[in-house]
């Protein structure tokens, strides 16, 4: 019985976590947090980490010739400065520049704006106990959560990363250990290195430790709290990053993504549920009407599943009434994705109108 509830095909369709080793060996840890013009939140992610139950050995911040006092206020907390005397016009060249000073077993990767849960760092190291196991990423929450566009965001994360993260890392195919809040073996980090190639750095390198074998996880214990687009012109220009990046991604990788089946299926089907959403807003008046039944079963499932596991994880965060306040935001806002799915897929892929600045999400 033991064995039946530890199978990986039955805790998969199950949406349970994978079950990894409890006690974690001691081993050292680096967190390295690149920033440019971060003087508003950098104190507040440093002392946060200081504060973890289990506190990193060093933390790095890479200082990307910041035009205001970032790097002041990080050298008066204690931790480790590198100023780059030019800005490196990228967060992967950032974080390459400090990947030669590191020298602890493991490497912590978090953004400047981001606050973790006390207990995050000791939850987020579990799943690098595997062999197999490169890096680690942990369950994303809003730190704010007023306005519209950070209240659907607060949804697609619980139901997002919550049930398609799940399921991914019940197979070590994460689509995308991300960049906010990972964890990786530094040896093997230093041997990859972030690539300046596409605007998601941590979504392409995801990609080159899954087509070299490698198994990415995900920890919905290790929490992590970055500041999210507030208003529609900043989730706007968020959201056309990723989706672009995840166009840019394909295409670098295009000639080794059939190496690994799991990459190949999930980034697959991410691409057509992506190219095929318009059809729901096509067929949705007929399943209003009650013509179609086959689609209207469907169209009531997928809704069902959003707000049940929405207010799963939210009672489980204490956050049950704001996922009901949230949820109207969350299916409207599936629209205005749609929108921008398409508006990337035609100037990345048709009009070969490459996206090369980088837009913070704040």
């Amino acid at each position: 019985m033991r064995q039946f509830f530890q199978n990986k095909l039955f805790r998969w369709f199950l949406g349970l976590p994978h079950l990894y080793q409890k006690e974690v060996k001691a081993r050292s840890i680096t967190v390295l947090i690149p920033a440019y013009n971060e003087e508003q939140t950098i104190a507040n992610t440093i002392v946060n980490l200081k504060n973890q139950t289990r506190s990193p050995d060093e933390i790095i911040v890479v200082d990307d010739c910041s035009k205001d006092k970032t790097g002041q206020i990080a050298r008066s907390l204690g931790v480790k400065l590198i100023r780059l005397e030019k800005n490196s016009g990228s967060k992967s060249q950032a974080q390459n520049a400090a990947l030669s000073h590191i020298t602890t077993d493991i490497t912590i990767t978090v953004d400047a704006d981001t606050i973790l849960h006390p207990q995050a760092i000791e939850n987020i190291i579990k799943p690098l106990t595997e062999p197999q196991v490169s890096s680690v990423c942990g369950l994303v929450i809003p730190q704010r959560i007023k306005t519209f566009w950070e209240k659907a965001r607060f949804i697609e994360y619980l139901y997002g990363i919550s049930i398609m993260k799940g399921a991914q890392s019940n197979t070590g195919a994460i689509l995308v250990s991300s960049g906010c809040f990972s964890a990786f073996k530094t040896e093997e980090l230093q041997k990859m290195g972030f690539k300046k190639r596409t605007m998601a750095e941590d979504m392409d390198l995801t990609w080159d430790f899954l087509i070299q074998g490698r198994k990415i996880a995900f920890a919905n214990g290790a929490i992590c709290y970055p500041l999210d687009p507030p208003t529609y012109k900043v989730y706007k220009n968020q959201v056309d990053r990723w989706y672009r990046s995840f166009f840019q991604n394909v295409a670098v990788h295009r000639k080794n993504i059939f190496k690994c089946k799991r990459l190949t299926f999930f980034a697959g089907w991410y691409l057509l549920e992506g190219l095929l959403s318009p059809l729901m807003w096509v067929v949705f008046p007929l399943f209003v009407l009650g013509e179609i039944k086959i689609t209207s079963y469907l169209i009531l499932i997928n809704l069902l599943l959003v707000i049940i596991t929405s207010l799963y994880y939210g009672i489980q965060l204490n956050k049950k009434l704001l996922v009901l306040k949230s949820l109207p935001c969350y299916f409207f806002i599936s629209l205005v994705n749609m929108f921008l799915f398409w508006r990337a897929f035609i100037r990345e892929w048709i009009l070969r109108d490459r996206l090369k600045e980088w837009s913070k999400g704040h």
